[in-house]
């Protein structure tokens, strides 16, 4: 597109600047000192200067899935559902720590019951120890009319009752200890559980994205990675949508900032090495209702990526960011622009079609048409572009230039010199 409009100025400036007063079918440019301004053009598209990132949860959670997104360019609300993911390995494993919850639930009331049960019944050995202790207390009256065998096994139950009753508190002071133990340690794995599953359930209640500030949302894309699987080669990451699935902490979506817009460009390696900061931009946006504003370059990547990955023919683009002076409320990230950069100026100077510069002799010439001939003029030339050069010494304007090399017999054989500051050199050729 470029080279044709290129082509199409060129004609229309030869063909309001040529004059062919001789009859020989060689076209002349008639030489005027004017601005010599170098352009180029190239499509790029609109982006916010600033964007403020939707990120999705955080956690080691496994795989993630959208399984809902806010359609790219939508105008959103704070608190709108904007994004809904599935976590399948989250959920399973929210599901088994509930249900591991439940079951140390129903074993924490299980123990308990069996501890009190347990208490209850030692407390009933140990109330009917102390009643028999009792009552042997109140048999020792007999032991004073008993005889001595009689005496001894009074003294003996006595005894027995009394080691019966120690046993009993014993087994009763180690049967609550144990009991409180096992509450505690179920209590304190419940706490656990508990705590980890209010983690997991803040994980799924993560995965529904709320907006948290009104504006206009737009589509990402992650990384794109290759890989190598049993079914061959294979990519993963590109344009985030319903159903891709996130392996990395990337935006799904972003709030661009309207206010401060930019244009992204891809220029080829010949106008990148002509592309400077602050070089001035003319920007037209169709979509935009053939919108026209202006700019100027921000920045340019050093890093270039290769055009036709898999052709013999590898050409080099490199990004431009272009700054948008003035900013309209039809402008929106993601149009298609088109961007006229330009490139150098020089005001009031010399300025030929390239194609009218000719090497004779290991310098450069111009055919410069007297009467009927045309005389060969050196010439020293200045910046360059792909239609114009300037001409910095040999012509002082008003000439008429042949834009093709005539043929030998009508190149004039006379040499001509001119002193002073406007010397021009000719050549004299047989």
């Amino acid at each position: 597109m470029k080279v044709l409009l290129y082509l199409l100025f060129l004609s229309v400036l030869l063909l309001v600047s040529c004059n062919s007063k001789k009859d020989n079918g060689i076209l002349t440019y008639h030489l005027v000192k004017s601005d010599y301004i170098e352009k180029t053009g190239v499509a790029g598209t609109v982006q916010a200067a600033v964007n403020y990132p939707v990120m999705p949860p955080r956690g080691m959670f496994g795989q993630r899935t959208v399984i809902k997104l806010a359609a790219d360019g939508a105008y959103v609300k704070m608190g709108d559902t904007i994004c809904i993911l599935n976590a399948p390995e989250l959920e399973s494993n929210y599901r088994e720590l509930i249900t591991s919850i439940e079951t140390l639930e129903a074993g924490l009331k299980k123990t308990e019951a069996d501890n009190k049960l347990n208490v209850a019944l030692l407390e009933a050995l140990l109330a009917t120890s102390e009643a028999q202790l009792k009552i042997s207390s109140l048999d020792s009256l007999r032991m004073k009319f008993a005889t001595t065998v009689q005496a001894k096994l009074l003294g003996l139950e006595m005894k027995k009752t009394l080691i019966e009753k120690q046993k009993t508190e014993k087994k009763l002071a180690a049967t609550k200890m144990i009991g409180e133990s096992e509450i505690r340690q179920i209590n304190a794995r419940l706490t656990q559980e508990r705590t980890k599953a209010q983690a997991m359930a803040e994980q799924l209640n993560s995965m529904t994205i709320i907006a948290q500030r009104d504006g206009m949302v737009m589509r990402t894309e992650s990384p794109v990675f290759s890989f190598i699987g049993p079914s061959g080669l294979g990519t993963i990451g590109g344009p985030i949508k319903e159903g891709s699935v996130l392996f990395l902490d990337t935006p799904v979506l972003q709030f661009p900032d309207l206010g401060k817009m930019q244009v992204s460009a891809e220029v080829g390696e010949a106008e990148f090495k002509k592309i400077e900061k602050g070089q001035q931009v003319f920007i037209t946006v169709d979509a935009a209702g053939k919108l026209i504003t202006t700019g100027r370059i921000n920045r340019k990547s050093l890093i270039g990526h290769t055009a036709q990955k898999y052709s013999d023919l590898k050409v080099k683009f490199y990004e431009v960011i272009i700054d948008i002076d003035s900013c309209h409320s039809k402008m929106k990230p993601g149009l298609s622009a088109y961007c006229d950069i330009t490139l150098q100026v020089a005001q009031d100077t010399l300025f030929v079609p390239t194609l009218s510069i000719f090497e004779r002799d290991s310098a450069r010439v111009v055919y410069i048409a007297e009467k009927e001939k045309y005389t060969p003029v050196k010439v020293e030339t200045g910046l360059s572009g792909s239609s114009f050069t300037i001409i910095t010494s040999g012509l002082k304007g008003g000439e008429y230039i042949a834009l093709s090399e005539p043929p030998n017999s009508l190149i004039s054989r006379v040499k001509k010199e001119r002193s002073g500051s406007d010397t021009v050199k000719t050549y004299n050729h047989k």
